[in-house]
């Protein structure tokens, strides 16, 4: 219950929780840009929703390992505890548009 309570917490607090991934995203990948899509911007959410946060650069590696690496990366530099709702996409400039397309209008720019 508490960890329900927790991931609850930090959904309701998206815009902090994703101004912290935002800073260590832009230390990860420099130039990044960083966008919070779904039901966080539409304030649908749920305590079960999880904070979709699209973070764009063309340094963003090629292979699964290395993404997920870089994930873990911005996680850490974020203070991120272990589990969190927060959802971290990769995207080189190429691949933006299939996430932002589905967005729609629910995005914020950060």
């Amino acid at each position: 219950m508490d960890l329900q309570r927790a991931r609850a917490t930090m959904v309701r607090k998206w815009r902090a929780w994703a101004e912290r991934v935002a800073e260590a995203a832009r230390k990860t990948l420099p130039n990044a840009e960083i966008y919070v899509l779904g039901s966080a911007v539409r304030g649908d959410y749920t305590g079960g929703s999880d904070v979709d946060i699209l973070v764009v650069s063309d340094a963003v590696p090629k292979g699964l390992l290395q993404r997920a690496e870089t994930k873990s990366l911005m996680e850490e530099k974020a203070g991120l505890p272990s589990p969190n709702p927060i959802e971290i996409h990769l995207a080189k400039h190429s691949e933006a548009q299939n996430y932002l397309s589905r967005a729609g209008k629910d995005i914020v720019k950060l």
